[in-house]
């Protein structure tokens, strides 16, 4: 497990170039049998479009890039677009850009043009998040303390997650591994040891990552 970029969630975005219409179709995957899926989905409900133009970065033991011009010139759809989710840094995405020709030729510089510039501007409309393995913990707070615990984690900006108040509030918190000793330490100093931590699991947690 390692922290990775990704895009924040499934999301198209369309634009006109010299009449031809260009839709690009971004979906996080998991897998390359996922981004396969995602692909054919998409070129069946754009079955009609000139050209399905695909990318595709997934982690599984490997880092397994795929890529297709989908009868566009060589070098001038797939490529364009996985470059822009290599130049990015993404992993775990999969992209479709639809063409419907309008009857102007672009030229292999304005294709390449075209497919990178629909792919980035979706990128960016739709924004990235950072996957980040967090260690879970579940944390039991009794009700004096609840109001003073819950200042505290805003400031900290830790999310208090499924809680419950039963005889004492319950509730869970993820924190980044490099920051867990630390954060573990502070919460029993400043709570004086009257809130129990039980540490659970560690998972895939996503974190906006703000646009420049």
């Amino acid at each position: 497990m390692e922290n990775y970029k990704t895009i924040a969630q499934t999301g198209s975005h369309e634009k006109d170039i010299k009449k031809s219409r260009f839709i690009a179709h971004i979906a996080q995957v998991f897998s390359e049998e996922e981004a396969n899926e995602f692909i054919k989905k998409i070129r069946q409900q754009e079955a009609g479009a000139t050209h399905n133009c695909t990318a595709f970065i997934v982690k599984e033991n490997v880092l397994i890039e795929r890529m297709s011009d989908d009868g566009e010139p060589s070098g001038t759809a797939g490529s364009p677009i996985l470059n822009v989710l290599q130049q990015q840094n993404l992993q775990n995405v999969a992209v479709v850009v639809t063409r419907y020709f309008g009857g102007i030729k672009l030229g292999a510089g304005g294709l390449i043009r075209a497919y990178s510039s629909t792919t980035a501007e979706a990128v960016k409309e739709i924004g990235l998040v950072e996957n980040r393995i967090q260690q879970g913990f579940e944390l039991t707070i009794p009700y004096h303390l609840f109001d003073k615990f819950d200042n505290y984690a805003k400031n900290e900006k830790i999310n208090l997650e499924n809680k419950q108040f039963t005889a004492d509030v319950k509730c869970e918190i993820y924190l980044d591994l490099n920051i867990v000793e630390k954060a573990v330490q502070n919460i029993k100093d400043l709570f004086q040891n009257q809130i129990q931590l039980k540490e659970t699991q560690k998972t895939y947690k996503q974190v906006p990552i703000e646009a420049n």
